[in-house]
């Protein structure tokens, strides 16, 4: 019995018209045939030979909360990604855009473009880099709930990034 009166707290609070952090948020996601982009050396074709540094996303974790009193949801999300690259003697420093949308089905609601900037140490061969974009604010009608969109993430790549990912297996039909 008390199982089932703690499941329906979030509900009870809900319907309270109360602004209170749920567990079921906007669902965070990886766009799988956007998530690993390479980046090749200038002035060379896509070749593994030719790989200057790869940039993997490697999970997505949400947070927010819910007012019922003005429908609106305020999400967080964040991101953790891991680039790689040959051993080499010299730091670097790259940057690469990668997008995050808003939808439910096949409706896109809104999309922001980031910049994501990392930099390899001398000698270092992998970075793990973590970033939390903008705060989502999205409001939510037609007896919608938080649960019923999905924040999707994945790099936004050129039409030859996107063919050199389905060569190696990144890319999901």
């Amino acid at each position: 019995m008390n199982a089932r009166l703690f499941r329906l707290a979030p509900l009870v609070l809900l319907l309270m018209g109360c602004t209170t952090k749920i567990s079921v948020c906007p669902v965070p996601a990886i766009l799988a045939d956007t998530q690993s982009v390479t980046i090749f050396r200038p002035g060379t074709v896509p070749d593994l030979a030719n790989e200057l540094y790869t940039v993997s996303l490697l999970n997505a974790e949400g947070d927010c909360t819910f007012s019922t009193k003005n429908s609106l949801v305020h999400a967080s999300l964040d991101l953790t990604f891991r680039a790689t690259r040959v051993p080499t003697k010299e730091a670097a420093t790259y940057t690469v855009p990668y997008f995050v949308v808003v939808h439910e089905k096949d409706k896109i609601f809104t999309k922001h473009l980031y910049r994501l900037r990392f930099t390899f140490a001398p000698g270092a061969t992998a970075v793990t880099i973590k970033q939390s974009p903008d705060e989502l604010v999205l409001h939510v009608s037609n007896g919608k709930l938080p649960w019923n969109y999905q924040e999707m993430a994945g790099f936004q790549m050129t039409p030859a990034q996107i063919e050199y990912n389905k060569t190696r297996g990144r890319y999901v039909p």
